[in-house]
């Protein structure tokens, strides 16, 4: 064999090399493009008609209970359920239960418990304001007839020239300080909301 020939051979082996190698790219680019186009996204699994999420906990000044939230959303409503914990066994007991309509909210506030851990109270915001709910940590009635009382209601009965403007905690075993102003304007007194007897009681001096 030639010189001539062997550079044929060698040239005529390199274009078959190259031509195999562009082939398979080709042929690889080509099946990579069919395999992601026949892959259909995922649909987002839809939201489920009711959701539910626990809410932080708020704890007794002696450190003995606990009371947690649960909420459960609908498009027309939420139900919240009030849980309260005893420390020394760890047990939950549900208490409370209250399904509002959407855009009315429920809150547990900081100084929920009274100091004897015999009552609390929880808050209800709606489109006419704060309302707030005081009933027994046991979740038994709190009067012969209902479970709860109401003490913003109560209070505009009795004192129709003036509203509460925050329910600041407890000033004693029975006692809810709560701050008011005047319907007309500027600030009003605060008072007491005794829990037994549902007496209101206006104190001399406001607390802020």
């Amino acid at each position: 064999m030639d010189k001539h020939q062997s550079k044929i051979i060698i040239f005529t082996c390199i274009v078959v090399s190259i031509i195999s190698l562009l082939y398979l790219f080709y042929s690889y680019k080509t099946n990579s493009q069919n395999s992601v186009s026949s892959q259909k996204p995922s649909a987002t699994p839809p939201m489920a008609f009711a959701s539910q999420a626990l809410l932080p906990t708020v704890e007794s000044s002696d450190g003995n209970w606990k009371i947690t939230m649960k909420e459960a959303k609908t498009k027309e409503n939420t139900t919240y359920t009030f849980s309260v914990i005893n420390e020394a066994d760890s047990t939950s007991t549900d208490i409370f239960t209250q399904t509002v309509p959407t855009g009315t909210t429920m809150s547990i506030p900081d100084n929920t418990f009274s100091p004897d851990d015999k009552y609390l109270f929880l808050r209800e915001t709606g489109a006419a304001g704060n309302q707030y709910l005081v009933l027994t940590l046991s979740g038994e009635n709190i009067t012969k007839d209902a479970q709860t009382l109401e003490i913003s209601s109560l209070f505009a009965a009795k004192y129709q020239n003036y509203k509460i403007t925050d329910v600041t905690g407890w000033g004693g075993m029975n006692l809810i300080v709560f701050n008011t102003d005047k319907v007309t304007g500027g600030q009003g007194p605060s008072f007491w909301f005794e829990v037994p007897s549902k007496a209101i009681i206006q104190l001399s001096n406001r607390f802020n």
